[in-house]
């Protein structure tokens, strides 16, 4: 399936950094735009990246106004979403992307933004799931390394460990690449962004969740539909997950069973799909940057596998 690919940035090009979710604060702005610029780009902060409007930056009119405004500027090549936590499902339906299918450019970032990732799935449009600015200063150098590489059209592939082979074979599959933060895509059930009527490979993680949950989000998306088109599964990290046991409060144990990585598996052995798991991505310092909504190579061999980019410079 085809997908719009926005041009690789160069040196001068400006980022936008604006907040659909949280705000930020001053320093981690700082941090950042340090960081981007020296980079050899040129940053342009949204308006409302420190209005505090409760958890969020600012109204949802403000928000998607900073959205929108960095959208239609044609001098921003790139937008890095400052923070995730919980606020852009409500602003997707108040912001016109219609510019970016005419003038496409790379949207960044991770957890929450999984629905702007899905939006622009809907649209055709690639995008960058990476660290945000707020976790800039506990990213990995190869997780900050791997954005400034996705923005410039360098990043290739990235190799893993499989934490959950049991066997030495080698196998491979390819499509097209989509997904992000299971609890977003979960909350999406129903909505036209999680209509996917096309071959793909789902790339999903997720954070301070019940293991039981974990199950719940599966089988909801199994009943609704989602994966009759699937080829695949790329797991990420699934950190700081929680148990019914006295470890995390409970007066008694009464543990799940599985981990998060054993319960996905056993959930989608009947779609009779191979199951990469432990890629290098998610809640955590080490947060490699990956393209979505592009096509992909997976190959495992003896345990190791590697997510191969098999498409850069913009689609004509």
């Amino acid at each position: 399936m085809k997908h719009i690919i926005p041009d690789s940035l160069k040196n001068g090009d400006k980022v936008a950094i604006v907040a659909t979710a949280r705000w930020i604060t001053e320093e981690q702005l700082d941090y950042a735009q340090n960081l981007i610029e020296s980079w050899g780009f040129k940053v342009v902060p949204g308006k409302h990246l420190h209005t505090r409007y409760n958890q969020l930056a600012g109204t949802d009119d403000q928000r998607a106004s900073d959205l929108e405004n960095a959208i239609n500027d044609p001098e921003i090549k790139a937008i890095i979403v400052a923070r995730g936590g919980y606020g852009t499902v409500r602003i997707l339906d108040k912001v016109d992307f219609s510019q970016l299918l005419n003038s496409p450019k790379w949207i960044c970032g991770y957890s929450d933004i999984t629905a702007l990732h899905m939006k622009l799935h809907s649209m055709k449009i690639a995008s960058i799931h990476s660290t945000m600015p707020v976790s800039f200063g506990d990213a990995t150098a190869e997780a900050l390394d791997n954005l400034r590489l996705a923005l410039l059209g360098d990043l290739n592939s990235i190799a893993f460990r499989d934490v959950l082979a049991e066997s030495s074979g080698n196998y491979a599959i390819s499509g097209n690449l989509l997904g992000g933060n299971l609890s977003v895509l979960y909350s999406l059930i129903g909505s036209s962004e999680l209509k996917i009527d096309h071959d793909f490979i789902l790339f999903t993680e997720d954070v301070d969740e019940m293991l039981y949950h974990i199950d719940r989000m599966i089988v909801g998306l199994k009943r609704s539909g989602f994966f009759a088109h699937i080829k695949g599964m790329c797991l990420g990290g699934f950190t700081q997950m929680k148990d019914n046991t006295t470890e995390f409060g409970f007066s008694a144990d009464n543990p799940w069973g599985f981990d998060a990585y054993q319960t996905i598996k056993a959930l989608t052995e009947e779609l009779d799909i191979p199951l990469f798991s432990g890629f290098p991505a998610g809640h955590m310092s080490d947060n490699r940057a990956l393209y979505l909504n592009v096509p992909v190579r997976l190959e495992s061999t003896n345990g190791f596998n590697r997510m191969i980019f098999q498409q850069h410079g913009r689609e004509k």
